[in-house]
C-alpha cells in the first residue's frame, strides 16, 4: 500500500515491488512447466524483459501518459531466434505474457487505489502494459519467423551440397570410367578412330559442365548480396551514431535480382530517413525472404513523428511508389518519442512477373 497519496509514491511503490513480482512470475512459470525457466540463461533473458515492462508501467504512472521505451525492443527478434535454436516455441512467450500481465496489473491496481484519479492512472498503466507486452510478442514472432526461414535456408543448402556430391560421385565417376575405356580403346588401335575421338571430346565437355554445376551448387547459397549492399551503404555514410544492425534471413535466390535491387533502394531510403530525422541511438534493418514474399523493416528508437501529419515528407512517397511498382506496399508505424518502424512488403510471384 502507498503511504502517501500521489503518483511519485505510486511509482516508488511499484519499483519496490518489482522483485516480488519477478519471484512470483518465475514460480508461476515453473508451475506450468514453461520452457522460459528451464535454464538460467533463458530465465535471465525473460526476467530482463519483465523488468523493462515494469519500468514502462512505472514511468506511465509517474508521467500520466501512455508510452514504452522503443530502444528495448530491437534485441527481441535476436532473442526469439536464440530461443528457436533451443527449441522454444512462441507459445511459451504468449503464456508467459498472460502470467506477467495479470501479476503486474494486480499490483498496479492495489498501488493506485488510494489515488484520487486511480481509475485514470490504472487505465494508463493497463494500456502501457498491453503495449509493452504485445510489442515484445510481435517482435518475438517476427524473430521466430526469421529463425524458421534460416532453418529452411540451412536445409536448402544441405540438400544442394548433397546433390552436388551425388552428381560428382555417381554421374561424374561413371563418365570418367567411360572416357577412360574409350581412351584405352583408341590407344589400342593403329589408326585413330574419329568416332572414338569425338566421343572422348564430348565426355570431356560433359565433365567440365558437371564441374561448373557442382561448384555452383556448393557455393551459390543465394544469400549475401542484399546484406552486403546494405552494409556497404552504411559503411559509406561513415556514421559514428546511430548503431546499425542488418539481418537478412531466407534465400535471396528465391527473388529476382532486379526485385532485390529495388528492395535495396527502398531500404536505403528508409535508412537515410532514419539517419537524417530520427535522432536514434539504434537502427535495425531486418529482411525476411520467403518463397512467396519479402517482408522488410527499418526500425529505429528515435524521436518518432506523426505519419498522418507528415505523410508526404521524409522520402516516404518515393518508397511507396517503388513498392507499388512491385505490387507491394510500405507501412509506417511511429509515435512521438516512441521510435519509427517502416515496413516493406513485396509479393515475390507478382514482383517477379513484372
Amino acid at each position: 500500500m502507498t503511504t502517501e497519496v500521489g503518483p511519485t509514491a505510486a511509482v516508488a511503490d511499484l519499483r519496490a515491488r518489482q522483485q516480488l513480482i519477478l519471484e512470483r512470475y518465475r514460480a508461476e512459470l515453473a508451475a506450468i512447466d514453461s520452457a522460459l525457466v528451464a535454464d538460467e540463461v533463458t530465465w535471465q533473458e525473460c526476467s530482463i524483459q519483465a523488468e523493462r515492462i515494469i519500468a514502462d508501467c512505472a514511468d506511465a504512472l509517474g508521467s500520466g501518459r501512455v508510452g514504452i521505451v522503443a530502444r528495448h525492443l530491437h534485441a527481441i527478434a535476436d532473442m526469439a531466434q536464440r530461443r528457436g535454436d533451443r527449441g522454444i516455441r512462441p507459445d511459451a512467450s504468449v503464456r508467459a505474457a498472460r502470467v506477467l500481465s495479470e501479476l503486474v496489473l494486480t499490483e498496479v491496481a492495489e498501488i493506485v487505489a488510494p489515488l484520487p484519479d486511480s481509475t485514470r492512472r490504472l487505465g494508463i498503466a493497463a494500456i502501457t502494459l498491453n503495449r509493452a507486452i504485445y510489442a515484445r510478442l510481435e517482435a518475438g514472432a517476427k524473430g521466430y519467423d526469421s529463425f524458421l526461414l534460416n532453418q529452411v535456408r540451412m536445409v536448402n543448402d544441405a540438400e544442394r551440397r548433397m546433390l552436388a556430391r551425388d552428381i560428382h560421385d555417381r554421374i561424374g565417376n561413371s563418365i570418367s570410367v567411360a572416357m577412360r575405356r574409350l581412351e584405352l580403346c583408341a590407344a589400342s588401335q593403329s589408326a585413330s578412330d574419329p568416332t572414338i575421338s569425338d566421343a572422348i571430346a564430348a565426355l570431356t565437355d560433359t565433365l567440365q559442365e558437371l564441374s561448373y554445376i557442382t561448384t555452383g551448387l556448393r557455393t551459390d547459397d543465394g544469400s549475401g548480396s542484399l546484406r552486403d549492399a546494405l552494409t556497404a551503404f552504411v559503411g559509406a555514410m561513415r556514421l559514428t551514431e546511430p548503431a546499425v544492425g542488418i539481418q537478412v534471413n531466407g534465400v535471396e535466390s528465391w527473388v529476382d535480382s532486379l526485385v532485390l535491387d529495388e528492395i535495396f533502394l527502398i531500404l536505403r531510403e528508409g535508412l537515410r530517413n532514419a539517419f537524417a530525422h530520427a535522432a536514434a541511438e539504434q537502427v535495425v534493418v531486418t529482411v525476411d525472404i520467403a518463397p512467396h514474399e519479402v517482408w522488410a523493416t527499418v526500425a529505429d528508437d528515435g524521436i518518432g513523428f506523426d505519419p498522418r501529419a507528415e505523410h508526404r515528407t521524409n522520402g516516404l512517397d518515393s518508397m511507396r511508389e517503388r513498392a507499388e511498382l512491385l505490387s507491394g506496399a510500405v507501412t509506417v508505424v511511429s509515435r512521438k518519442r516512441g521510435g519509427t518502424t517502416v515496413g516493406v512488403w513485396i509479393p515475390v510471384l507478382a514482383a517477379c512477373a513484372i
